[in-house]
């Protein structure tokens, strides 16, 4: 279905796919500093960079086009940059989480062998995307004072993500938490990474008052939340070709969501005892996410998780609703919380 976002994205997207086919994009991106044995390796980073939905990068844009800013190919270089963050940041998650594949591919460790080494190689190559993100917006094309303010917001929205991955392997391995903290791990783990942070890089490169990064700040939080809570539901409760990765991870890892903090809060001592023979266990498979499926169902953590999304969707309408911007920025901002929350199970 078409939409003022939908719409948008695409027409981005093809840019941005233009510019990572460039045959200079490697010299673009990452200088000419690596010697010729990292070839393989470098490969492997841009190969990642195929396939994704390009919205992080998009939102920079829009960011920018809230400030007024209508010249896409000056902003190409900052989105860039987000995207290349992403691909990094994404190569150590999947490390974190041990997992196999990634938009149906198999993840950079695993390419490399699934061992050690390439575990070593791995984190290494996405130090390479972090670190070159940075370069790459330090090199784009605005005024140095606007370039040193992106560029100490992202080494914001860089300690705030990782401060969520930590927060998120705290919960993991904690034997009791609430539900304040799991929120708190969304908004440092998604909401800021996923929401908050392009949008105020392409508002601050477009000259944003401080008001509207108050605002961004606002709606993005509460967009990010809901976001993270329909990821989770879609974690177990979708097919693997819907969410492009595997379905079993979230269970198999005994990742902590609302969902799981929901089920401990409201499941009897039996249902708990079947919980614990599943979650967080390796060997469980399809049956014990069938079983998994049928505990959050009888506890009612599924329409928990349901209702709780909802309830931010509609706070960060009303957020949206109170921004000083465009009528037709607007009406991108709703249609694009529209695509977030409305991925199906």
């Amino acid at each position: 279905m078409d939409t003022p976002f939908s719409n948008e994205l695409l027409q981005f997207r093809r840019q941005m796919e233009a510019l990572l086919e460039s045959p200079d994009i490697r010299e673009t991106v990452l200088g000419t500093e690596f010697p010729a044995f990292m070839e393989p390796y470098l490969s492997a980073f841009f190969d990642l960079n195929a396939g994704g939905k390009r919205v992080r990068a998009y939102l920079v844009k829009l960011g920018f086009a809230l400030c007024g800013g209508t010249d896409t190919a000056r902003i190409l270089p900052a989105a860039l940059s987000y995207e290349i963050f992403q691909t990094g940041i994404l190569i150590h998650d999947d490390i974190i989480d041990d997992s196999p594949t990634r938009r149906n591919l198999p993840t950079l460790h695993v390419r490399l062998g699934g061992d050690r080494d390439a575990v070593s190689k791995a984190i290494c190559m996405g130090d390479v995307g972090i670190i070159n993100a940075f370069g790459l917006l330090a090199r784009a094309g605005f005024d140095g004072e606007t370039v040193r303010r992106a560029i100490r917001h992202q080494q914001k929205v860089y300690n705030l993500t990782i401060a969520g991955e930590l927060k998120d392997i705290e919960l993991s391995g904690a034997q009791t938490c609430n539900m304040a903290d799991i929120i708190q791990m969304y908004e440092l783990k998604t909401a800021w990474y996923t929401m908050i942070g392009p949008m105020q890089l392409g508002a601050i490169l477009g000259g944003a008052p401080q008001r509207l990064l108050d605002e961004i700040e606002r709606a993005g939080l509460a967009m990010g939340t809901a976001f993270q809570i329909q990821d989770d539901i879609l974690g177990i409760f979708a097919d693997t070709g819907e969410i492009g990765k595997s379905n079993l991870s979230d269970m198999q890892e005994g990742k902590t969501t609302v969902l799981t903090q929901h089920f401990q809060e409201h499941a009897s001592d039996t249902q708990r005892a079947r919980f614990r023979r599943i979650y967080g266990r390796r060997e469980s498979g399809a049956a014990e996410l069938t079983e998994l499926r049928q505990l959050l169902r009888e506890t009612g953590s599924d329409a928990d998780a349901d209702a709780r999304c909802q309830t931010y969707v509609e706070t960060a309408r009303r957020q949206i609703a109170q921004m000083e911007i465009s009528d037709a920025n607007r009406a991108i901002l709703w249609s694009f919380l529209d695509y977030l929350t409305g991925r199906t199970r």
